[in-house]
C-alpha cells in the first residue's frame, strides 16, 4: 500500500524539520504538509529503496526460503497514492549433496618424452636462433630462403589489412602464411629479386566465405635471403652463462617438460571438472544461468558480427549456437555454484598474501608495467575477481585432488596429443 511509503515519507521529513526554513516561518517551525510539499522528491528515492528492503527481508522471513544471492527488483507500477506493484526474483540456493572425494577416480598423468621429440626440439631452438642473410649471387629460390616483398591487391571484397602491405617477410619452408600456399606459389613462378609477379589466391576460408574467393596480388620481390645455419660455440655458451652444450640441452628438456606438465595439469582439471559435473545433480539458479547465458550470447554476437567466430561455430544457425551455448553455459554456471559450495565447507578463502603475490605476479608479465598495474588494481579493487577467482579455483581443485583417489599413468607425446584434442573437444560442451 502506498500509505507504507508515505510514513517512510512523513518519517523522514520529521528527521529534518528542525533544520529546514521556509519563507513565513521561523527555521524549524514550518508545518510537516509544507515541508513535505518542497522536500518530498528529495527522500522519495530512499524511503522507497527502504521500504521494498523491508518488505522483502519479510516476505524471506515469512516464506523461510533461503536466497541464493540478492533479490533481483523490478518495479512493475509507482503512481502517488496508489497501491505500489513490486516484482521479485528470488533465486534460492539450491540443495548439493557432495560426493565423496576419496571416491573419485582421477588420474595423474606423467609425460615420456622420447628421443626424437628431444631432439626436434633442439633442432627447433637451433633454427629459432639462426639468422637470414641477403644472398650474394642472383640466384633462384629454394625452400630454406626467406622473401621479402611487397603485396598488393585492388580487389574490395578483402580486409584493408590484405591490400597493401609492404616488406612482408615469407618464410618458405614455413607451415604459416598470410596467403595461402604462397610460399608453394613463388617457389613455381623461380622469382628473382626486383621481379614483379601476378598470382590469384583462393581466400573463402580468410574471408569466412563458403563459396571460393579468388583474389589478384601483385608480388613484388624485394630481396632473397638465406638461412645462416645457428652453431653452438663458446661465446654463446659464455653469454648464456652455460658451462657446455649439455646444459644447453638439459635446459631446453626442462623447459619442454614443464610445457608438457602444463599441459597435462589442464587436461586433468578438465577431467575432474568433468567427473564433479557428471557425479552431482541439483537444480541451477534460473536467474543466475540466464545473466550467464546473455552475456555468453552477448560476446558470440559480436564476434559473429567481426568475423571472429571460431571455426566449430561457423557453420552452425543461430538455433544451433544457442542450443550449444546454452549447454555450455549451464555447466560453468554449476560448476562455479558446485566450487563455490566446496569451498565453503572446506573453509577454502584466497588470503591477503596470495591475493598479493597474485597481483605481483600478473605484473610481471608486463615488463615496465608494474607501478601502473599495482596502482590500477589498488584505485579499482573490484578488478581484483580477476586475479582472485583463478587462485581460489586452483585452491579448491588442489584439495579435490588431494582427497581423490588417483591412478599414476605414464603417456608418450603421440598419446598426450590425442588426449589433450579429445578432451577440449568443443563437440563434448
Amino acid at each position: 500500500p502506498y500509505s507504507s511509503l508515505d510514513d517512510l515519507i512523513n518519517e523522514k521529513i520529521n528527521n529534518i524539520i528542525s533544520t529546514v526554513t521556509i519563507p513565513g516561518f521561523r527555521k524549524g517551525k514550518a508545518p510537516l504538509e509544507i515541508v513535505k510539499k518542497k522536500y518530498e522528491g528529495s527522500v522519495l528515492s530512499e524511503s522507497l529503496e527502504k521500504l521494498i528492503q523491508n518488505c522483502t527481508k519479510e516476505l524471506i522471513d515469512k516464506t523461510k526460503i533461503t536466497p541464493y544471492r540478492l533479490p533481483k527488483i523490478d518495479i512493475k507500477k509507482y503512481e502517488k497514492n496508489q497501491d505500489i506493484e513490486v516484482e521479485l526474483k528470488i533465486d534460492l540456493k539450491p540443495e548439493i549433496k557432495l560426493k565423496n572425494f576419496d571416491k573419485l577416480k582421477i588420474t595423474k598423468y606423467e609425460i615420456d618424452l622420447d628421443k626424437k621429440t628431444i631432439e626436434e626440439n633442439y633442432n627447433l631452438f637451433l633454427k629459432s636462433q639462426s639468422q637470414y642473410s641477403k644472398i650474394k649471387n642472383d640466384r633462384l629460390p629454394k625452400s630454406s630462403d626467406k622473401i621479402i616483398a611487397n603485396l598488393t591487391s585492388l580487389d574490395q571484397s578483402i580486409p584493408d589489412y590484405l591490400k597493401n602491405q609492404n616488406n612482408v617477410n615469407i618464410i618458405l619452408d614455413s607451415d604459416y602464411q598470410i596467403l595461402p600456399d604462397i610460399n608453394k606459389k613463388i617457389l613455381e613462378k623461380k622469382v628473382k629479386s626486383g621481379d614483379k609477379i601476378k598470382l590469384n589466391f583462393d581466400l573463402s576460408k580468410l574471408n569466412n566465405d563458403k563459396k571460393k574467393s579468388n583474389v589478384d596480388f601483385e608480388i613484388e620481390i624485394i630481396s632473397i635471403e638465406e638461412l645462416i645455419p645457428f652453431k653452438i660455440n663458446n661465446d654463446f655458451l659464455k653469454k648464456n652463462g652455460l658451462k657446455n652444450e649439455k646444459e644447453l640441452m638439459d635446459n631446453l628438456n626442462k623447459n619442454l617438460l614443464s610445457q608438457f606438465e602444463l599441459g597435462l595439469k589442464q587436461i586433468e582439471k578438465k577431467q575432474l571438472m568433468d567427473l564433479l559435473d557428471n557425479e552431482h545433480n541439483f537444480e541451477i539458479p534460473e536467474g543466475v544461468l540466464d545473466e550467464e547465458f546473455h552475456e555468453v550470447w552477448h560476446k558470440l554476437q559480436h564476434a559473429k558480427d567481426d568475423g571472429r567466430l571460431d571455426d566449430d561455430d561457423k557453420n552452425l544457425s543461430d538455433e544451433e549456437l544457442k542450443k550449444r551455448y546454452k549447454i555450455i553455459s549451464e555447466r560453468r554456471v554449476k560448476l562455479a555454484i558446485l566450487l563455490q559450495h566446496i569451498a565453503q565447507q572446506e573453509k577454502i578463502i584466497v588470503n591477503e598474501k596470495e591475493l598479493t603475490d597474485g597481483i605481483l605476479n600478473y605484473a610481471s608479465q608486463y615488463p615496465g608495467q608494474e607501478k601502473q598495474i599495482l596502482e590500477f588494481f589498488k584505485k579499482n579493487p573490484s578488478k581484483l575477481d580477476a586475479i582472485r577467482g583463478p587462485i581460489f579455483e586452483e585452491k579448491v581443485v588442489d584439495l579435490i585432488k588431494s582427497k581423490a583417489n588417483k591412478e599414476n599413468q605414464k603417456i608418450n607425446v603421440k598419446d598426450f596429443k590425442k588426449l589433450e584434442e579429445k578432451t577440449f573437444s568443443i563437440k563434448k560442451g
